[in-house]
């Protein structure tokens, strides 16, 4: 979700397999428009990010004959947002908050997530004028939209089967329904979270057939997922003792990263 520190986190916190939903007390002054969970505010962003996405969907078809895959960009955008709230709200309903989902529109992901998109829609408009055979690249785009889609399969699930394990920060402590999560994607991926986005942001810029944001996005999230890997095992190696053989028997996904 974002370039900052606390927006992309895969922390799972003793080593039973299975995750437990989790269950927020709700009091009512949450749900008025000012509480962190507020129904208006709820209904409002949702509908805000179904109207982008029907929007930017109508416009890939109008375009189709031309450069569907720039709306098509936003569309996914909307819905990348739409899922990160909904899949924390089921699976994981304490930690849901109305910044999870205006994260899209209101930019509170910080200034490097918003010019790194604004950059790849930039970019993409540029190039459609100047070097237009570059955005006609049909095996290019079909093999961005599988990177695409499989890194969103891959977050959403490592999000679902975390459950209350999850966050979006690095945890510093160990709390006590923490658990290390080792079963599912989790038996193969380690940060399936990670190796989601990092996937899914590349197969954007490959589908929108953007070269230099591919190679910028590629470097920058190796480099912020590679540096995050690390401080967050040096806390997991500390929380639980069999971290390190199951570090040693799973895969990041992200070449050399971790």
């Amino acid at each position: 979700m974002s370039f900052e520190p606390s927006a992309f986190s895969d922390c799972r916190g003793s080593s039973q397999n299975l995750p437990r939903h989790s269950h927020r007390q709700v009091h009512s002054a949450d749900l008025l428009p000012s509480g962190d969970i507020a129904l208006a505010g709820i209904a409002l962003r949702a509908g805000a990010l179904c109207f982008i996405c029907a929007f930017a969907l109508n416009a890939t078809w109008a375009l189709r004959a031309s450069f569907p895959q720039l709306p098509f960009f936003i569309a996914l955008l909307a819905f990348f947002h739409f899922m990160e709230f909904w899949t924390t709200a089921q699976y994981n309903t304490r930690r849901a908050k109305l910044e999870g989902m205006i994260a899209f529109i209101l930019t509170t992901n910080g200034a490097a997530y918003n010019i790194a998109h604004m950059s790849a829609i930039f970019e993409a408009t540029i190039e459609f004028y100047l070097y237009p055979s570059l955005k006609k690249q049909c095996v290019v785009t079909i093999f961005g939209l599988i990177l695409v889609v499989v890194g969103q399969l891959s977050r959403t699930y490592a999000m679902k089967h975390a459950g209350s394990n999850f966050s979006h920060h690095v945890a510093q402590k160990l709390e006590a329904e923490h658990t290390l999560v080792t079963s599912g994607i989790y038996s193969y991926l380690r940060h399936p979270a990670y190796f989601g986005y990092y996937w899914w942001a590349i197969g954007t810029q490959i589908m929108l057939g953007n070269p230099v944001c591919t190679v910028g996005f590629a470097a920058f999230l190796w480099w912020f997922f590679n540096t995050r890997i690390r401080h967050e095992e040096r806390h997991l190696m500390v929380f639980f003792k069999r971290y390190s053989e199951y570090r040693s028997r799973s895969w990041v996904g992200i070449l050399f990263a971790g």
